[in-house]
């Protein structure tokens, strides 16, 4: 099962718990509603920004880190890259698909088998690499596009970065790779009349936004180094809450969603600016444990809201069509907060049994080995034994015929 994510940074995890609960409600309001109505959380999309620059911010640290390792090839390399960022998501996704597959089974009888064979490239998270038709609703759960592109435009940035890392320093690599996506879209704009595909508008949308999120970093390491007056530092802490927080109330006012791509271009800026600066340990630092344990805590448990609310969203519809707005956003708040800490609870305890068969095994194993060796090592001294015995027997016979020699040539003189 998933680990629960260590605290990277307890600010940004207590964040990333907030950000989550944005994109639920911005999908409870989204989903089976009027459009024209004008909701809370109507641009609460914003937040899918922020979680693009993060995952940015942390993908050059990782391939820096995996390149280092001198016995690993360059595909090696890729593979064990794309193994974690895998891993940490799957079972999470697993789990959340198969319920949504359950209840379409179950209420989507007559369609279930179109909708079924429509979202299995999604099961896959490969349903957004299509990028010449607007597939992504067809994916048994729509907001997992997200993951999807992350997914995508990470394996392609990877293999650039790593390819490049080989011979420019990985800022340069960077910056190739924020030209790749503007050629890209130069290309696509051009041959479809600048009206690109919502697959391929997110898919950029992606790759920019992780870049920019991998700028942070280099960013980070430049302002983590340096020694600032007691004024900046404490305008900088000042730029990282505003960062932070700007988002959120974005997120949450009853606003046109007209205004939202503006939103979502000041909330990247906010959330690179948020990011270097928490990184750079130039930032609000919490130095209470308790406090740091239970954000650290919740964003273990943003993904599984990420993904579970939309199941929830997808039952509840099908089990009164016609319940109030208001109602429906307690409901699947409630449940999918109880149903998230559950799923972590669970994994933790998984987890941990885990690892404890996994150390008992290893100790098994270590035991065998440590037998082993102790036998062979018996064995050596037995055989050891046996040849200097060998030797003392030899020793005795040449001692013993020296002897009947001696003997017998003082008798032959006599």
């Amino acid at each position: 099962m998933a680990k629960p994510s260590k605290p990277r940074n307890n600010l940004v995890e207590l964040f990333r718990f907030i950000y989550s609960i944005l994109v639920m409600g911005f999908h409870v309001q989204l989903y089976h509603y009027p459009e024209d109505e004008i909701d809370a959380f109507e641009c609460g999309a914003v937040s899918v920004e922020f979680f693009f620059v993060l995952s940015g911010f942390f993908l050059p640290r990782s391939l820096e880190k995996i390149n280092s390792d001198p016995n690993l090839n360059f595909f090696k390399k890729v593979f064990y890259f794309m193994k974690n960022k895998i891993t940490a998501l799957l079972n999470v996704h697993l789990v959340a698909n198969v319920v949504m597959i359950i209840i379409l089974a179950c209420c989507e009888t007559s369609n279930f088998g179109k909708k079924f064979v429509n979202g299995i490239p999604s099961l896959f998270l490969v349903h957004m690499i299509i990028i010449w038709a607007p597939d992504f609703e067809k994916a048994f759960i729509v907001p997992e596009w997200y993951i999807s592109s992350m997914v995508i435009c990470m394996l392609f940035m990877s293999i650039i970065f790593l390819l490049f890392l080989k011979i420019i320093k990985s800022i340069y690599a960077t910056i190739i790779l924020l030209g790749v996506v503007i050629i890209i879209a130069l290309i696509s704009g051009l041959a479809t009349s600048w009206k690109f595909n919502e697959n391929l508008t997110y898919d950029l949308r992606a790759w920019a936004e992780i870049n920019i999120g991998m700028f942070a970093y280099y960013l980070s390491n430049y302002v983590k180094s340096k020694t600032y007056s007691e004024g900046i530092n404490i305008l900088l802490k000042i730029v990282e809450i505003i960062g932070y927080c700007l988002p959120v109330i974005f997120g949450v006012i009853p606003v046109s969603n007209s205004y939202i791509v503006y939103f979502m271009m000041i909330t990247v800026i906010c959330a690179f600016c948020s990011c270097f600066i928490t990184f750079s340990g130039k930032g609000n630092i919490i130095k209470n444990e308790k406090v740091n344990f239970v954000f650290g805590y919740l964003g273990s448990v943003s993904l599984p809201i990420y993904l579970f609310h939309p199941v929830l969203i997808e039952l509840i519809y099908y089990l009164d069509k016609d319940i109030k707005k208001w109602k429906k956003f307690l409901i699947v708040f409630f449940a999918t907060l109880v149903l998230s800490f559950a799923y972590r609870i669970i994994a933790n305890i998984l987890n941990k049994v885990i690892a404890e068969r996994q150390n008992k095994k290893q100790k098994e194993e270590n035991d065998n080995i440590k037998e082993d060796k102790n036998d062979k090592l018996k064995e050596k001294e037995k055989e050891v034994l046996n040849q200097e015995n060998k030797e003392k027997e030899i020793n005795n016979n040449i001692n013993n015929k020296i002897e009947i020699n001696i003997e017998e040539g003082k008798t032959s003189s006599e």
